[in-house]
């Protein structure tokens, strides 16, 4: 069954679609994209079961997109089904949040259902949904954007305190869209170059009632410094202040980042940031790019025991927002991208818990197939021992949550 707010949208929809279309063409394009991998859960981890245990899992996303841009006005709707199918989504069905979490987006706490669930039993989950559909006007020094939509913010190159309207995770393999929220977003231009944002999202309650402390508003000005862009950030999100400044600026040929924030919570402020350092050289006629970066997640467990996670309700209700995917409180990332080939690049990334020892590597190698087609191969491993964040995580009674070590294949097609 189809939700009624997205039969009676879809409706509108297409009762304005013929009149916003008098003036220009509607530009249509799309992508299709499938991954499938092999997933190894140890015999330590909850999911080996006191053995070795092979998942196949396998995930599938349509993205359709409809554009237009009318004079001062633009308009965007984009339409999505997203495909879970294997043994690792049937497993988590039986953890709590936010270990039984799983990769498919809802709508339970915006402000417009407009995601309906086609299929979610056992070891598939299937969904469709708009994730985007807003009207956009922009003239002169002010641009002003209505509806499902998403915005980024920070400096963070894998890490991203200052992002929060649905960041992506460390380990996420495809990042071009993070999933739309329904906001207002308006940002003034100044003749210096300065400008400053605002963006307005409402949400509702765990009772599906439109509620100011589930909802955020904030407002960000940048201002530029010699060859150094500031960044300020103001906003009251889930019930709580947060304030946030960030800057960026080269630095003898290398770029540097960095992003504080500091949040009040009941049991005072809680401060988080990262920094990096980006740099890019050619080596052996191969164009290379690097990166450190340092995060500090003011919300995790500093001393490696894991226990207190549970009781950790400011952590606990981040991880379950999808703000937070990280338990730890220290973390060191390195990662370089070689270009073997015009077509061909190949980006190993190392995430090191200063804490307890443990490391998470990643390794992708991306190949433009085509030129409307790519291809994706790569693996994650965790390394530490059990106790551990990417070791294993006690769950209590001798179980321990570790992630899998993972070997992948991706390919997208675009149209």
């Amino acid at each position: 069954m189809i939700p009624g707010n997205v039969k009676h949208f879809a409706f509108l929809l297409l009762l304005t679609l013929p009149t916003v279309s008098l003036a220009g063409d509607w530009q249509y394009s799309g992508h299709i994209k499938y991954q499938a991998a092999i997933n190894l859960y140890d015999a330590t981890s909850l999911f080996g079961s006191g053995g070795t245990v092979a998942a196949l899992d396998q995930d599938a996303n349509l993205r359709l997109k409809a554009e237009k841009r009318d004079g001062s006005w633009d308009y965007r709707i984009h339409y999505e089904i997203g495909v879970l199918y294997g043994n690792t989504l049937e497993a988590l069905r039986s953890l709590p949040l936010p270990f039984g979490s799983y990769g498919l987006p809802n709508d339970n706490n915006r402000l417009l259902d407009l995601t309906a669930t086609i299929y979610d039993e056992g070891r598939a989950a299937a969904v469709h949904r708009f994730d985007r559909a807003s009207v956009g006007y922009a003239k002169d020094n002010f641009v002003f954007r209505g509806g499902r939509d998403a915005v980024s913010w920070g400096n963070g190159l894998v890490f991203q305190p200052m992002d929060i309207f649905n960041p992506f995770s460390p380990t996420a393999v495809d990042k071009e869209y993070k999933p739309g929220d329904d906001m207002l977003y308006a940002q003034l231009l100044f003749a210096n170059g300065n400008d400053l944002q605002l963006v307005a999202i409402p949400r509702r309650n765990a009772s599906s009632i439109v509620d100011v402390a589930s909802s955020s508003l904030a407002t960000k000005y940048r201002v530029r410094f010699g060859n150094t862009d500031t960044d300020v950030l103001l906003a009251r999100h889930y019930d709580e202040n947060l304030v946030g400044l960030g800057a960026a600026s080269d630095w003898g040929g290398a770029v540097v980042r960095g992003d504080i924030t500091a949040t009040a919570t009941s049991n005072g402020a809680v401060i988080s940031g990262v920094a990096n350092i980006n740099y890019s050289w050619s080596w052996a006629k191969h164009n290379v790019s690097g990166f450190v970066e340092y995060y500090r997640n003011g919300f995790g467990v500093a001393d490696g025991d894991y226990s207190t996670v549970a009781s950790n309700a400011a952590l606990i209700a981040r991880l379950n927002r999808g703000e937070l995917f990280n338990v730890g409180r220290d973390y060191l990332v390195g990662g370089v991208t070689v270009e073997l080939t015009p077509r061909w690049q190949i980006s190993p990334t190392l995430i090191w818990n200063l804490n307890d020892g443990s490391a998470l590597w990643q390794f992708g190698a991306s190949f433009d197939w085509k030129q409307n087609a790519m291809i994706r191969l790569g693996s994650i491993v965790p390394s530490g021992p059990q106790g551990t964040e990417f070791g294993g995580i006690p769950l209590g009674g001798g179980q321990f949550f570790r992630p899998p070590t993972s070997v992948y294949g991706r390919v997208s097609y675009y149209f």
